[in-house]
């Protein structure tokens, strides 16, 4: 019997969260040709204490959390856990380099052309290490025999884009906190844009997903469905989930498209509004689809 609480629903969000904070990060400064790194500072100064305060959290979930050490001194393959616990590491390692290189460039003595391809690798290596960290937090529940975790292969996706656009959403609201709008006011318009698509595509998985779940033949997979939907989770799906992850971030973002941050106050209000609808509601997500995969 599964028995995961809170420790595991923070674990997944935070995580989840930081990878998809670089995720975006890296993509945005990528396609908006920015050579100044503000947007990944901010992705690692905030992702590197989540991911460590969610690796803190799956320890506390452990029967035996004095054995943590367990856990990142033998690699298991066949341990979803390991497996994550060590991806975690490795991306906390990458951005813990990253940030320190950045500390000290103009102290070594090494050439800039040479430091610079070193920091294009390390970002390449944290951008490929963030999409495993995504993937693998719907994997961590798909890999398991629960009727509501196990009946599809949609449930990784559904986390990887929830992931996306928490991502998306604390760089938004920490941008506007900063003032980093004013620098990148283009590049934060694009990224509201883009929070806005993949929103829309998290519903369209979300849907299908339940729609998996009503047709399936496999005992328990309807059962958990309603649970979800009209059973003690209803409340926590509709306005949790589907209200605030959902209908009204992606209804500010379209009622404000194309508009710049600065440009009008509701602009900037209707922002932060919905950065944090978004980020509590991934939380929720992660909350509701735990809960009802153990019941």
């Amino acid at each position: 019997m599964i028995t995961w609480g809170i420790p595991i629903y923070l674990y997944l969000w935070l995580a989840g969260m930081a990878a998809g904070a670089y995720f975006t990060a890296f993509l945005a400064e990528r396609f908006g040709k920015h050579t100044d790194h503000r947007l990944l500072h901010i992705a690692l100064y905030l992702g590197i204490p989540a991911a460590m305060v969610g690796v803190i959290f799956l320890l506390f979930d452990l029967s035996y959390p004095l054995s943590f050490w367990r856990l990142f001194i033998f690699f298991n393959l066949t341990s979803p856990m390991s497996i994550g616990g060590w991806l975690l590491i490795l991306w906390m390692g990458i951005g813990v380099l990253i940030v320190f290189l950045w500390l000290i460039r103009n102290r070594v003595p090494i050439k800039p052309g040479i430091l610079n391809r070193i920091m294009n690798y390390l970002h390449w290596a944290g951008f490929f290490v963030s999409v495993f960290i995504m993937s693998y937090t719907g994997v961590l529940l798909a890999v398991s025999i629960q009727p509501l975790w196990a009946t599809t292969f949609l449930l990784s996706p559904l986390f990887v884009v929830s992931a996306v656009s928490t991502g998306a959403a604390i760089l938004i609201l920490t941008a506007l906190i900063t003032r980093t709008w004013k620098v990148h006011g283009e590049t934060i318009k694009r990224m509201i844009q883009v929070d806005a698509v993949v929103i829309a595509i998290e519903f369209v998985i979300l849907l299908v997903y339940l729609l998996w779940l009503y047709q399936s033949k496999i005992p328990g997979a309807n059962e958990s469905m309603v649970i979800l939907t009209a059973g003690i989770l209803a409340v926590r799906f509709w306005l949790g989930v589907i209200s605030l992850a959902i209908i009204v971030p992606f209804a500010l973002d379209i009622a404000h498209w194309g508009k710049k941050v600065g440009e009008h106050r509701a602009v900037l209000v209707a922002a932060v509004v919905s950065s944090a609808c978004v980020i509590f509601g991934g939380l929720m997500l992660r909350i509701v689809i735990v809960i009802a995969g153990q019941i």
